[in-house]
């Protein structure tokens, strides 16, 4: 304990010198804690929006655009349909477990609140196994299921009548509400299928059809029977699992050049560390001197430079564990404008491991850059450095 009190009055005697040392530290480290988390926090929201949508494959109709899972989940008007009549050949095509249809579109009120109306039938619960419901599926006409969010903005309970939102002239009746699962689809509004068709002016059309296959490990098989079948031309056959790992894989190319820059930052930031102590050990040439004249053993010289250099890159570690964050939702908003695909929960996703983990590797790296800088000191002979310094 004494060493290191010793070695923390050291660290203090150049105040400004010390905290810009830090502060390199604290830079690497800052951004070594944001790649982690958001690693973490990206392949979480994957699994979780996979889980969350419930199919293994999803089929869209011909000339859909390729981002058509993030508008399955995330609610939107869709440019083009599929034929009702296709529901049959995906259902009975080997291998496919369910196959639930879906209408799904997105209107605006004159606030610019986006309202999303889905078209189901009683397949979807099929589909999404973790549907937790009060009350029921809507299958009669003018019957409304709402999601958990919905129901709270709009103010209504199971047995409710209400004026549709952004569609004049439509009521409906809440038979159930949707328990709350986190994702996008707490905010739509359920509806029976053909009563989305109506409404929307798309009689025996389809908007994607979401497909749940028996044994997960033929996605392959079933994938090729589906664009092989009669209505194959007109379908666009998406397996969800392979989608979601060609966008980790873009995200992981992304995280790899991310990384090759922390690793440079930190190397960069472990040589002013150490070059900065040993700027300090220069300029205690005479004091190691004197330390050991009166009995400091070379081992003392050692520890004291050495935990010094640690000391710096600890304090460091923490600041920029800070930093990080501090500033992890603006980095997390900059960072949903530029991915591919973001998942609708937190990208960045910190954990007291990954901290435990970034304030080991400061540690590991004050260890490494005091090496050299204590063994300089510890090489001192006092004769030798006492007269060096008059």
């Amino acid at each position: 304990m004494t060493w290191a009190k010793i070695a923390l009055q050291n660290m203090l005697r150049r105040k400004l010198r010390t905290f810009a040392t830090m502060m390199g530290v604290a830079v690497a480290v800052a951004a070594l804690f944001s790649l982690l988390a958001f690693q973490r926090g990206y392949q979480n929201g994957m699994r979780d929006e996979l889980d969350r949508l419930g199919a293994h494959v999803l089929v869209v109709p011909k000339g859909c655009p390729y981002d058509s899972a993030s508008m399955a989940l995330h609610g939107a008007s869709w440019p083009c349909y599929l034929k009702s009549a296709y529901l049959e050949q995906v259902r009975t095509t080997r291998g496919v477990s369910v196959a639930a249809p879906i209408f799904m579109n997105a209107l605006y009120e004159s606030n610019g609140t986006q309202q999303v109306y889905l078209g189901i039938n009683e397949t979807i619960q099929a589909v999404k196994p973790g549907w937790k419901l009060e009350g029921s599926l809507p299958t009669k006409t003018g019957e409304i299921l709402l999601g958990a969010t919905a129901a709270k903005n709009l103010h209504l309970q199971i047995g409710q009548e209400f004026n549709l939102p952004a569609i004049p002239g439509e009521r409906g009746k809440v038979c159930g509400v949707l328990a709350s699962t986190q994702g996008a689809e707490d905010a739509f509004l359920y509806m029976p299928l053909s009563d989305a068709q109506r409404l929307f002016k798309r009689p025996a059309q389809l908007t994607h059809i979401l497909v749940r296959l028996q044994d997960p490990n033929a996605l392959e098989n079933v994938v090729e029977a589906l664009r092989g079948c009669e209505a194959g031309m007109d379908m666009n056959i998406v397996p969800l699992t392979h989608l979601f790992q060609t966008i980790q894989g873009l995200v992981n190319s992304t995280r790899l050049l991310l990384g090759c820059i922390a690793l440079i930052a930190l190397i960069v930031a472990g040589a002013g560390v150490s070059n900065t102590v040993l700027m300090a050990v220069t300029e205690r040439t005479r004091e190691i001197g004197v330390m050991r004249s009166v009995g400091a053993s070379t081992s003392d010289i050692f520890r004291l430079i050495w935990l010094e250099t640690v000391q710096i890159c600890l304090v460091g570690g923490v600041l920029g564990v800070l930093t990080a964050l501090i500033g992890a939702q603006h980095l997390e908003e900059w960072l949903r404008n530029r991915l591919p695909f973001s998942p609708s929960g937190a990208l960045i996703h910190p954990e007291a491991g990954i901290m435990l983990l970034c304030l080991l590797g400061a540690a590991v790296l004050g260890s490494m850059a005091g090496l050299l800088p204590a063994w300089r000191a510890s090489r001192l002979s006092p004769v030798e450095a006492i007269r060096a310094a008059l």
